[in-house]
Order: structure tokens, then C-alpha cells, then sequence
């Protein structure tokens, strides 16, 4: 019987011997990933993103109605930022934990709660992953999932201010596939980043418009940042769980 493990490490899984990344080298990750996004959309079609027999043809690939193969690739969207020197203000606000909070907040195993699928096109550079975490978009994003997700309320909104605006124009036949954001939060179990209405982002930090670095600037700010996410993280693959359990009980769900 296939197994859904919402608590199983990534980095686990055949890492590479090399500059291992779980969103590269896990199979099982790549499968899990297929089994979470293949369901009908609101437009009655069905997303089916499909992982290659062989890696080297892709990641995820869907074909679509007309014949034409879109590619998408995973990332991980909870940062710890454990191995980043950069923002001087982020690595000393790390370098201020204490050891119990280095242990819960440093390093921590990649679960399927922290990972997304986004589009990937060689002519559309940077992609939603890259866009996220480097360049200045990166900068004020600073990875985080929730400043995202306000730059993709935005976009669905037709909102000004967003610092994802270019990539995220270049991928609108991705979040078009989604009607609107309501829905695409839906799709992507990431309804407690949202208020009930789904008008506004619950942001982990308090939110200033973009106006400075996305990363946490202090050791108060890391340490809320990093409990936020392990909440989000945990709340996300309950979520997660529950959809496997409701539309294919053939497979063992552990939590």
C-alpha cells in the first residue's frame, strides 16, 4: 500500500552526495507532489501534472487539451534561512538564538507542508522560485510564502505594488488555470495564510507595504517569523492529510 507521510524528511530521500536538494533528488517528493495537484479545477478541467518516468524529461509536466507540455518544479516555501550570511541583520539576528531555539528553528526537515510547485519556462527567467529569493524582488520577499502570496492576491486583484508583478504577469496562464484567488489558495491548501474571507494575507510579521527586506531584522522577529511558519507548516498538512484521506482512501495517510 502507498503511504502518505506528512512528517517524512525529504532531505532523507536519496539525497545527493553533492549540494543535495530535496526538490532536485527526491522521487518521493516529485510523487507526492502529483498525487496533491492532480484534481479537477474550478473550470471543470483536470490538472494532472505528471512526473516523467525518466527525471531528466522533467520534473512535473502537464499536457494540456491543445497538446502543448508546461513544466513545473518544486520549492520549498518555509524558509529557516539557516545558511544565509546575507542580510547583516539576518545573520545576527540568527546568530542571537540560543541553543534550544537553534535546535527547533535551524535545519529543519523538509515536510510536504513547506513545499510548492511553480511554472517553469526557459524563455520566462527568473521563475516564480528564483523571483522569490533573489535579485530585488528577492530582497523585499525574502522568500517568505506570505509576502507571496499578497504579491499573487494583488495579481488576481489587479492591485498596483507588488514586487513579484513582472514574473508574475509572465506566468498569468499558470494562475489563470485557478479563477481567482479564493480558489487558488484553495488548490494549494494554504487557507491559513488568509483571513476566512480570503480578502487579506495573514502575514508572520507585521506587514509594511514592502517598503523594507522581507527576512526578520531581529532575533524577537526571527524567532516569531520561524513559530508562524512551523504553524502554518503544520496546519497546512493537516489539511493536506484530510484531502488524501477524503479522495484516495486506497492510500495510508500518517501524520
Amino acid at each position: 500500500m502507498r503511504v502518505f507521510d506528512t512528517r517524512f524528511d525529504y532531505k532523507t530521500d536519496t539525497p545527493s552526495k553533492t549540494r543535495p536538494d530535496a526538490d532536485r533528488d527526491s522521487p518521493r517528493l516529485r510523487l507526492d507532489h502529483e498525487l496533491l495537484w492532480t484534481k479537477e479545477l474550478c473550470s471543470g478541467l483536470c490538472f494532472a501534472p505528471t512526473a516523467p518516468s525518466v527525471r531528466r524529461d522533467g520534473y512535473l509536466i502537464f499536457t494540456d487539451a491543445s497538446g502543448a507540455r508546461h513544466w513545473y518544479g518544486g520549492d520549498a516555501i518555509t524558509g529557516s534561512y539557516t545558511t544565509w550570511l546575507r542580510p547583516k541583520t539576518l545573520a545576527n539576528a540568527i546568530a542571537g538564538l540560543n541553543e534550544d531555539q537553534r535546535s527547533l528553528y535551524l535545519d529543519p526537515a523538509y515536510t510536504i507542508g513547506s513545499s510548492m510547485i511553480w511554472p517553469v519556462r526557459s524563455k520566462d527567467r527568473p521563475t516564480m522560485n528564483q523571483a522569490r529569493g533573489f535579485g530585488s524582488s528577492g530582497r523585499l520577499i525574502g522568500d517568505r510564502m506570505d509576502l507571496t502570496l499578497e504579491c499573487i492576491r494583488r495579481h488576481y486583484a489587479g492591485e498596483q505594488g507588488s514586487p513579484l508583478a513582472g514574473v508574475l504577469t509572465a506566468y498569468a496562464d499558470f494562475f489563470a488555470l485557478f479563477g481567482g484567488f479564493a480558489e487558488f489558495v484553495d488548490f494549494f491548501h494554504l487557507q491559513d495564510l488568509v483571513t476566512p474571507d480570503y480578502d487579506a494575507v495573514r502575514f508572520y510579521l507585521p506587514f509594511d507595504n514592502f517598503e523594507r527586506s522581507g527576512t526578520p531584522a531581529t532575533t524577537e522577529e526571527y524567532v516569531t517569523y520561524r513559530e508562524a511558519t512551523l504553524e502554518f507548516i503544520a496546519g497546512r498538512q493537516h489539511r493536506m492529510a484530510k484531502w488524501v484521506m477524503k479522495h484516495h482512501p486506497e492510500i495510508e495517510v500518517r501524520q
